[in-house]
């Protein structure tokens, strides 16, 4: 179920990866009206997956990060993007030997209409659906920091250094497992299945305070939930806050899916209180979660919001029906860590 799917999917993460990796020396941006990054290469990328996803499934919809309003007003940008979309075929002369058409536009006009067939995608439940972040974690990448990642769905690709390419990491509903592949600049290798870990056994005797919990989470995120994060991992006697950062927030959950089974990953979020008219907590996008989340879950990781809800990706371009975040590694950890959070917020009000 899902093979042809996952195969052409794949293939165009891979061909994205490839295309973001040859420009990662001369990045362009612009930024958004959160302050956030943009590239040239976000841009190409959106355009370039929907592109070859709409081709091979034509009745799918599309969710994505990007608008073309940017390129729409600025034509020495649009310009960029489309000398970079225009040369994608270049970046990976081995693109055919996979069996699948990657399919690019025929004019800059074409290549903003494929943006904003994701940029205003609504998303919900009455279609398939494709979710996309080009490029979560913008901000490491635009400073050359290999820790990035393109999502498209259930689809996440991992640079982790200069030099190589990183991995394609997928998953499907029901595989209880994940499958890691090496991204290069030919064919993607069969790759390595890595079963669940839920059946593997949790220390449930120790106090929450002994266990050597490591919080996964960036300093470029917002001061209020970061504020509470930090009081919460002084509560755990955490030795430091975070333990380990990273700006993309699909990374993060990837961390807790297939980190080291030595330490306790963990990864809470705690936003300001919803309130009628208020603003809208700036964290919870559907694309920052859609793949990673799924991967986590075919792990053995399990990840709720702060009232114990799934997180529901049914809610169009938002996550509207939750509230926070806890995910953990473990299904008996993340729910000791959720006890915990809530006796503290009761504490806090």
């Amino acid at each position: 179920m899902y093979a042809e799917e996952r195969r052409i999917a794949s293939a165009a993460v891979h061909y994205a990866s490839v295309l973001t990796k040859s420009v990662m020396r001369s990045i362009k941006y612009v930024s958004k009206k959160d302050s956030t990054p943009v590239t040239v290469a976000d841009f190409a990328v959106q355009a370039l997956l929907i592109g070859t996803l709409s081709q091979a499934f034509p009745a799918d919809g599309f969710l994505g990060e990007e608008s073309a309003a940017a390129l729409h007003q600025d034509a020495v940008l649009c310009q960029q993007v489309w000398e970079l979309v225009s040369s994608s075929t270049e970046a990976w002369p081995g693109a055919a030997s996979q069996g699948v058409t990657l399919t690019r536009p025929c004019s800059p006009e074409e290549m903003m209409e494929l943006i904003d067939r994701g940029g205003l995608g609504t998303g919900g439940r009455h279609r398939r659906t494709w979710v996309m972040d080009p490029i979560d974690g913008t901000g490491d990448f635009y400073r050359k920091r290999p820790v990035c990642c393109r999502d498209l769905g259930h689809l996440e690709s991992v640079p982790t250094d200069d030099e190589g390419y990183g991995f394609i990491v997928s998953a499907v509903h029901g595989d209880r497992g994940v499958l890691v592949q090496p991204v290069g600049a030919g064919e993607l290798p069969p790759g390595q299945f890595i079963p669940s870990r839920q059946s593997q056994p949790h220390d449930e005797a120790s106090s929450i305070q002994s266990l050597d919990l490591n919080f996964v989470d960036s300093m470029s995120g917002e001061a209020y939930y970061l504020d509470k994060a930090e009081h919460l991992a002084k509560r755990f006697r955490c030795a430091r806050f975070p333990g380990t950062e990273v700006w993309s927030t699909q990374v993060r959950l990837i961390i807790l899916a297939l980190g080291k089974t030595s330490c306790n990953n963990v990864q809470v979020r705690i936003p300001p209180p919803k309130v009628e008219g208020g603003e809208e907590d700036p964290e919870d996008y559907i694309w920052d979660y859609a793949g990673a989340h799924l991967i986590l879950r075919e792990a053995g990781g399990v990840a709720t919001d702060l009232d114990g809800k799934e997180v529901d990706l049914g809610t169009g371009r938002r996550l509207s029906g939750n509230w926070g975040l806890v995910a953990a590694s473990h299904p008996s950890l993340q729910g000791r860590i959720l006890g915990q959070v809530r006796e503290f917020l009761e504490l806090e009000k």
